[in-house]
C-alpha cells in the first residue's frame, strides 16, 4: 500500500486526531498555519506538541505564539501527550524517523516527511477545487446581480410569465409605472393586474402572449390608451418565448414601451420630409444628391431644367452618362474634392450643357453617417449666367471708361457731396502737376484762384443741373494759371441719387493763342484796309502839292524878276523842304500799300543765304558805329524758297537794323547771330541779339502796326507789321522770343521750294 493510501486510511479511521510534530522548521510552521485555518476540511486535528533540538526555529516559535501545549527538544517527550495517536516527522532525517518508529507507543501512527508531502499535494488539489467552486459561485452571484441591475435599469416595462400567464418576475420600471410591488404581482395572472394601459383582458386576438406561444417567435402589438388627464398614448408590447435547456417553451417575456413621442416625431418627420420635398421641388436653386459612386439619388426640378433632362433620366446615372464629357469632368472634380476632404467647398463652375454656356455658383458638402463616413454628396448650384454676363459687361464698360479717363488729355475730376476729390485722371495729373495721392480727399476749390468761384458754379449746378463751357483759370502746383473750359454736372448713382459732381476741363491755352492770332490778323486786315484807303487818299493831294512845288521851283529858277523880290530867299529855302517831305510821304504811302497787300507780289526762287549775305555790307557802317559784331552760321545745301528777293531782303534789313539800334541805345557793344537751317521741309532764318530785350507787354503786340520801342520821331512802327504781312503772303511764319535783359530772337520760317511744289500752293497776291 502506498504512503498516500496509508495516510488517507489513517485520517479516515480517526474522527479526532491528537498530533505531535517532530521538527520545528518552515514545514512545521506551514502545517500549523493550515491546521489553524481549518483547511483540513472534515478532519479534526489537534496539535498538542512540537519537538526540535533548536528551540529558536521558526516552527517552534510559531507553536509557542499559537499556544501549543508542549514544546521540547526531545521528541520522546511527545509520547506523554494524553490520547496521542499521530506523529508527523518533518526533519527529513531517516535516522530520526527510524528512531521514532522503534520507540513510539503501539497505538501511535507515524508519518514521515514524504508522506506528509503527498498529503500536502492532496490538500492543495482539494483546496484548488474548493477555490474554483467558490469563484464560480461568486461569479454566478455577480452575473445574477448584474443581470438584476440591467433588468431593473431598463426603461421599458418588462414582465416574465410562465406557460399559464402567471407573473414570475417584473422589472423596476414595470412596478414603478404601474404602482405595484413585486410580491403583489408575482403569482398572479397577467390580465388580473391593474395596469395603467388597461391590460389585455385575456383577449386572444390582440394578446402577444398567445401569438408568441403559437408561432414560437417574437410578436408585437400596438395599443392606444388615454391617461387620467385625457392625453392619448401609444404603446408597443413585444412578446417573445422563453426556452429551457431542452429547448422547450417555459414562458413568455413581455416588454412594454411608450412610443407616443416616437410616433409624434415620426409624424413630424413625415411632415418635414413632405415639406422638404416640396421645398426642393419648388426651389429655384438646382439641388441634387449623389452617392459616393457619383450616381444621382435625388434631383429637383431646377436641376432637371439645368441638365435639360427628365428626373427619370437622371436618377441612378452619373454625370458622364447625362452630360457632355467636359461638363462631367468639371462636376466630378469637385465631387472628388468633397469626398477626399470631407468638408464643404464653394466654387464657380463654367460648363456647356445642351448647347448653352452656363456659369454656376456652387456649394457642395458631404452627408455623413453616425461614424463620420461620407455616404453622399449634396450640391446646390445657382445659375448666375445672366449675372456673370452683366458683370462682364460692367467690367468691360468700367475698363472702357477707365481707359477713356486714363488716356484722355482732358482734366477729369469727380468729387463727393462735400466737394472732396474722389477721382483725378492722368490728364489732370499732367496738366495740373499734382498726383492723385496728393489731391485725394482735398477740396476741388484748391485749383481756383478764388474758392468762391467754385461755390458759385455749384449753385448753378444745383439750379440748372450742369455748367457747360465755363471759361476760367485753374492753378497748377507750381502756381501757373492754366486757361480752361469747364463742364461740370451732378454725378448720380444707379438709383438717380446725387453722390457728387463730375467735371471735365480742357486746357485752352493753345486756343487762346490761336484766338489772339486770329484777332491780330483781323486787326491787321482792318488796318491794311484803312492803310490802303489812307494811301490812296493821301497820294492825290501829295501829287498836286508835288506838282505845284516843282512848278514854283522851276518858275523861280527861270524868271529873273523874282530874284529881286525880298522873300525870294525864303521860297528858295522852303520849296526843297516841301519836295523832300512830299517824297517821304510818298514812301510811307508805298509802304502802307505794301502792308495792305494792294501791291503786286512777284514769285522768285530765292537763295536765302545769298540774299542775307548781300545786305550785310549795307549794314556794316551802322554796326561799326554801334560796336556790334556779326556772327554768321549758314547751313550748307540750304533749299531755296519761293519769295521775291527784294522783299525778303527788306525783312532782313528791318530785323537786323532794329537789333543794331536796340543794342546801340542800351549797351556800349553787342552781338548779332545770323543762322539758317533746314527743318522738316522749312527754311528757318534766325536773327538773335544780346540787346536789352522786349517787355512782355510790347512782345505780345510787336507785330501790330504803329507799335515801336524807338524814341519818338525815330520810327513809324510799321516795319515789323510790314515784315509780318510779307511773310504771311508767302505762307511763312515769324516768331519772337524775348525777355527783358536777355536779348531778342526773331525766327522766320518759309516753305522750301520742294515743299511748295509738292503741296501745290503758291504765294497769295
Amino acid at each position: 500500500m502506498s504512503e498516500h493510501s496509508k495516510m488517507k486510511d489513517a485520517l479516515d479511521s480517526q474522527s479526532d486526531l491528537i498530533m505531535g510534530i517532530v521538527g520545528g522548521g518552515k514545514a512545521c510552521e506551514a502545517f500549523l498555519k493550515m491546521v489553524g485555518k481549518g483547511h483540513l476540511g472534515k478532519i479534526k486535528v489537534t496539535v498538542e506538541g512540537v519537538a526540535d533540538t533548536n528551540l529558536d526555529s521558526v516552527g517552534v516559535q510559531y507553536a509557542r505564539r499559537t499556544g501549543i501545549p508542549m514544546v521540547t527538544k526531545d521528541f520522546k517527550d511527545l509520547y506523554e501527550i494524553p490520547g496521542l495517536n499521530l506523529l508527523i516527522e518533518l526533519t527529513g532525517n531517516t535516522e530520526v524517523f527510524k528512531e521514532i518508529v522503534r520507540t513510539r507507543p503501539k497505538n501511535v501512527r507515524v508519518f514521515d516527511h514524504f508522506g506528509v508531502g503527498l498529503f500536502w499535494q492532496l490538500y492543495e488539489a482539494e483546496e484548488s477545487i474548493i477555490q474554483q467552486r467558490t469563484e464560480l459561485r461568486e461569479r454566478v452571484e455577480e452575473e445574477r446581480e448584474w443581470f438584476s441591475q440591467i433588468f431593473n435599469s431598463l426603461p421599458d416595462e418588462i414582465m416574465v410569465l410562465d406557460n399559464d400567464m402567471i407573473v414570475q418576475d417584473a422589472n423596476a420600471a414595470f412596478l414603478k409605472n404601474n404602482n405595484l410591488d413585486l410580491k403583489d404581482a408575482r403569482g398572479k395572472v397577467c390580465y388580473e393586474l391593474d395596469l395603467k394601459h388597461g391590460g389585455c383582458k385575456a383577449d386572444q386576438e390582440v394578446c402577444g402572449f398567445f401569438e408568441a406561444m403559437r408561432t414560437k417567435t417574437q410578436g408585437q402589438v400596438l395599443r392606444q390608451y388615454y391617461d387620467k388627464d385625457g392625453k392619448s398614448h401609444t404603446i408597443t408590447i413585444v412578446s417573445a418565448p422563453l426556452y429551457d435547456h431542452g429547448n422547450e417553451i417555459v414562458g413568455v417575456i413581455e416588454s412594454t414601451r411608450d412610443i407616443t413621442h416616437r410616433i409624434q416625431l415620426e409624424e413630424e418627420l413625415k411632415t418635414q420630409k413632405g415639406q422638404l420635398k416640396q421645398f426642393l421641388e419648388m426651389a429655384p436653386i438646382a439641388t441634387y444628391i449623389k452617392n459616393p459612386s457619383g450616381q444621382y439619388i435625388e434631383a429637383n426640378q431646377a436641376m432637371c431644367s439645368l441638365l435639360g433632362r427628365l428626373k427619370s433620366e437622371i436618377l441612378g446615372r452619373t454625370d458622364l452618362e447625362i452630360c457632355p464629357r467636359e461638363a462631367a469632368e468639371v462636376f466630378r472634380m469637385s465631387d472628388r474634392a468633397v469626398l477626399l476632404s470631407g468638408k464643404q467647398i464653394r466654387l464657380d463652375e463654367e460648363v456647356e450643357l445642351h448647347g448653352h454656356e452656363y456659369f454656376l455658383s456652387t456649394i457642395k458638402f458631404p452627408m455623413k453617417d453616425a461614424k463620420g463616413n461620407v455616404t453622399a454628396i449634396c450640391g446646390l448650384s445657382t445659375d448666375v449666367t445672366d449675372l456673370k454676363k452683366a458683370d462682364r459687361e460692367l467690367t468691360e464698360t468700367r475698363d472702357y471708361l477707365q481707359g477713356v479717363m486714363n488716356n484722355s488729355p482732358l482734366i477729369i475730376m469727380t468729387t463727393d457731396l462735400e466737394g472732396k476729390i474722389v477721382a483725378f485722371n492722368p490728364g489732370a495729373e499732367e496738366t495740373l502737376g499734382y498726383t492723385y495721392e496728393e489731391v485725394k480727399g482735398k477740396p476741388a476749390s484748391m485749383f481756383y484762384g478764388n474758392p468762391e468761384e467754385r461755390a458759385s458754379l455749384l449753385r448753378r449746378i444745383a439750379t440748372d443741373g450742369s455748367v457747360r463751357d465755363y471759361q476760367t483759370s485753374l492753378y497748377r502746383k507750381d502756381g501757373k494759371a492754366i486757361p480752361v473750359s469747364i463742364t461740370i454736372a451732378d454725378l448720380k448713382d444707379s438709383e438717380g441719387n446725387t453722390i457728387g459732381t463730375v467735371g471735365m476741363s480742357k486746357d485752352i491755352s493753345h486756343r487762346k493763342v490761336l484766338q489772339d492770332q486770329v484777332m491780330q490778323s483781323e486787326r491787321l486786315a482792318a488796318v491794311g484796309r484803312l492803310a490802303a484807303g489812307v494811301a490812296h487818299e493821301i497820294n492825290n493831294p501829295l501829287a498836286v502839292i508835288g506838282e505845284i512845288a516843282g512848278y514854283l521851283e522851276e518858275l523861280i529858277e527861270e524868271d529873273p524878276r523874282l530874284e529881286k523880290e525880298a522873300n525870294i530867299k525864303e521860297f528858295q529855302e522852303d520849296l526843297p523842304k516841301i519836295i523832300k517831305h512830299v517824297k517821304r510821304c510818298r514812301s510811307i504811302t508805298q509802304r502802307l500799300l505794301s502792308f495792305s497787300r494792294k501791291s503786286e507780289a512777284r514769285v522768285e526762287i530765292t537763295d536765302v543765304n545769298a540774299a542775307l549775305e548781300e545786305i550785310i555790307p549795307f549794314l556794316s557802317k551802322a554796326a561799326r558805329l554801334g560796336q556790334v559784331e556779326f556772327h554768321r552760321d549758314y547751313a550748307e545745301n540750304l533749299p531755296k524758297v519761293l519769295i521775291e528777293e527784294m522783299q525778303l531782303q527788306e525783312i532782313f534789313i528791318n530785323l537786323i537794323h532794329n537789333a543794331i539800334q536796340a543794342i546801340a541805345a542800351e549797351k556800349p557793344s553787342g552781338n548779332i547771330w545770323l543762322t539758317t537751317e533746314n527743318r522738316e521741309g522749312k527754311v528757318v532764318v534766325t536773327v538773335k541779339d544780346d540787346g536789352p530785350g522786349i517787355s512782355p507787354e510790347v512782345r505780345d503786340k510787336i507785330f501790330d502796326p504803329f507799335v515801336s520801342t524807338k524814341p519818338t520821331g525815330q520810327g513809324t512802327g510799321l516795319g515789323l507789321s510790314i515784315c509780318y504781312g510779307i511773310i504771311k503772303r508767302y505762307d511763312g511764319q515769324i516768331q519772337v522770343e524775348s525777355n527783358p535783359g536777355e536779348g531778342a530772337t526773331f525766327r522766320i520760317l518759309l516753305p522750301a521750294e520742294a515743299s511748295v511744289a509738292n503741296n501745290g500752293s503758291a504765294p497769295k497776291p
